[in-house]
C-alpha cells in the first residue's frame, strides 16, 4: 500500500513539531518531555510524520543513527487513524531512511504486550534478539521489551 493522495510524508522540523508531539503524548502512558521531543529533531535523530490535507498528524516516527547502526526511537498513529497500515507505511519509510543513510542494521524495541507491532516488525523482517526485563514503566510496576533486528541492504 502506497499513501493515499491526500496524505504526505514531512520532516519533523522544530517549527512544526507540535501536532507529532500532541500525537506521542497520545500514544504513551509515559511519554517524552517536550525538551526530550525536540533534542531528537537535532542529528544524530531523523523524524517524519504522515499529514492530511489539512495539516493534522496521523502518524510519526523517529529515528536514530548511530555509526552504521539505525535505531527506532520511536513510533505513533493517531488512534482513528490505526488499522489503515500507516503503521506499516511509517515503518518502510523508516527503513528507506536507513538505507539512504547507509546503515546495516535497523534496531527497535517494544513492549511485549504490544502484539500488533510485533507481528508488523516480524513481517517486514526484524528477528527478536533479546528480551530486556522490566524496562517498560507501567502504573503498577514493570513491563519486559524485545528487543529485534533487521539487516539490512542484504
Amino acid at each position: 500500500m502506497a499513501l493515499p493522495d491526500n496524505l504526505q510524508f514531512q520532516p519533523i522540523e522544530p517549527d512544526n513539531y507540535d501536532g507529532a508531539f500532541k500525537l506521542q503524548t497520545a500514544c504513551h502512558a509515559f511519554p517524552w518531555s517536550r525538551k526530550v521531543f525536540a533534542d531528537c529533531l537535532t542529528k544524530p535523530y531523523f523524524a517524519w510524520q504522515i499529514i492530511d490535507q489539512h495539516q493534522q498528524v496521523l502518524g510519526y516516527y523517529v529515528g536514530l543513527l548511530a555509526s552504521v547502526e539505525a535505531t527506532l526511537m520511536d513510533i505513533g498513529v493517531a488512534r482513528d487513524a490505526r488499522g489503515q497500515g500507516l503503521g506499516r507505511e511509517l515503518l518502510k519509510h523508516f527503513l528507506l531512511q536507513c538505507n539512504q543513510r547507509q546503515a546495516l542494521d535497523a534496531w527497535l524495541e517494544v513492549r511485549v504486550s504490544n502484539n500488533t507491532a510485533i507481528t508488523l516488525y516480524l513481517d517486514m523482517g526484524f528477528e527478536i534478539i533479546e528480551t530486556r526485563k522490566n524496562y517498560y514503566p507501567l502504573a503498577d510496576g514493570k513491563e519486559d521489551a524485545l528487543i529485534m533486528r533487521l539487516e539490512l541492504g542484504k
